[in-house]
């Protein structure tokens, strides 16, 4: 069945009651203090299982080669999904199941059909080469970010949009400029709502950020938080606080040249959460473990290091003939950030690249996918589930969709 949304008199009692709650985000909870709220391990995150999206077309569009923006809407609860055009369907979540044979798993099922959702003004941003690059619904808006794949000259400046969930109503409401416009690489990815009890300390109901895409002096080295309010999203101008980032001149990471198990050339992040109830936002992307190398990749281990006839270097991967960074082998992988680190740079106690991660850990997934490539992130806060997208998992012919794995995370007792 296709949804529709309907608001009115029931969206008006939502905002009156975050009036009456006396802050600009809504409510607050009563957690007197966050800073104190347990930190996650590796172990507290458990793999549920996984679904596929729907095979076929629908409107013209369809699923291959897609599904690199997700966002959880708690309404549903379903999810929204971007097609490799970056148009966006949403979708019912079934019930995951455990399986490495992807055919085992469910598909799921289109509530409401692919929509672009800037209506055409994609363009403003550039004519060509920029794409759908972020989701998140906030109340009851999908917020977007598109981002321009190669922009070597910097000339991206419009970052952000918001739109009604009925994705066949017009409701696009312009483009944002976030944070500081020259540097729009830093902020036009990846988006996440902040827990309540973290917004004060944070200074904001969400935050946005991005990492890793050509070309590094414009983008974070590794990954990057900025909070940000949503309602302000279709201002021309937006402003947003600097929580964490990492630049060429202060590497914390490790150099983009190198490969370390931080970070490196090939590492990429493909969303994030800000996990409720505790102080930890979690960070999934891919790196490689082996050494960096910049060239056209190989399968044939006898030519690493050597000059092809291009001029450039063969470097061994057999998961990809491109020419560019390989760190062969790679793996689907998690950052773990403390909130009381990126609060301590909102006081003006830590500068945004003086930030770490307490733990970086891998992920395993039961499906294959020869080059470890995630897409987004949709985060169930009422149910603590993780919704992650495995890109090209599911094979089929000469199309290949993404596959939606669900994380449970569970929540430390407190230590008495």
């Amino acid at each position: 069945m296709i949804r529709t949304y309907s608001f009115g008199v029931r969206a008006i009692l939502v905002l009156v009651t975050m009036v009456l709650s006396g802050g600009p985000w809504g409510h607050v909870t009563a957690q007197a203090d966050p800073a104190s709220l347990p930190l996650l391990a590796e172990s507290n995150l458990q793999y549920i299982g996984g679904f596929r999206l729907p095979a076929g077309e629908l409107n013209g569009e369809h699923f291959s080669f897609g599904g690199a923006a997700v966002a959880f809407n708690p309404a549903g609860p379903s999810l929204f999904v971007s097609s490799y055009r970056g148009t966006v369907a949403e979708l019912n979540i079934p019930t995951p199941v455990n399986s490495a044979d992807v055919t085992d798993m469910p598909f799921a099922s289109y509530l409401q059909p692919f929509a672009d959702l800037t209506e055409g003004h994609l363009e403003d941003v550039a004519v060509d080469g920029a794409g759908l690059s972020g989701l998140m619904v906030y109340g009851n808006r999908l917020v977007g970010t598109a981002s321009i794949f190669y922009d070597a000259n910097n000339t991206q400046r419009l970052t952000h949009f918001a739109r009604s969930l009925q994705l066949n109503q017009p409701s696009f409401s312009g483009w944002s400029s976030v944070w500081q416009s020259d540097r729009s690489g830093f902020v036009s990815g990846l988006m996440a709502v902040v827990p309540e009890e973290w917004r004060t300390a944070l200074g904001g109901p969400a935050i946005t950020g991005q990492c890793c895409i050509p070309i590094v002096s414009r983008t974070s080295n590794g990954p990057s938080a900025f909070a940000f309010d949503p309602i302000s999203i279709g201002q021309p101008r937006v402003s947003a606080t600097p929580l964490l980032y990492y630049t060429l001149e202060y590497p914390t990471l490790g150099p983009w040249e190198g490969s370390n198990p931080t970070y490196g050339a090939v590492a990429g992040v493909g969303g994030v959460a800000l996990i409720a109830s505790t102080r930890t936002v979690l960070y999934f992307g891919r790196n490689g473990l082996g050494p960096h190398c910049y060239g056209n990749g190989t399968s044939d281990k006898s030519l690493d290091g050597k000059q092809g006839s291009d001029g450039a270097l063969f470097c061994y991967d057999p998961t990809s003939a491109d020419k560019g960074s390989h760190a062969f082998p790679y793996r689907y992988q998690v950052w773990a950030y403390d909130l009381n680190d990126l609060a301590a740079v909102r006081a003006g106690n830590k500068k945004p690249w003086d930030v770490v991660p307490y733990g970086v850990w891998p992920l395993t997934l039961p499906t294959p996918e020869p080059m470890v490539r995630l897409g987004g992130v949709g985060y169930d806060a009422e149910r603590q589930i993780i919704y992650l997208s495995q890109l090209r998992a599911d094979q089929d012919g000469y199309s290949s969709r993404a596959v939606i794995h669900a994380i449970r995370i569970v929540i430390p007792k407190p230590v008495r």
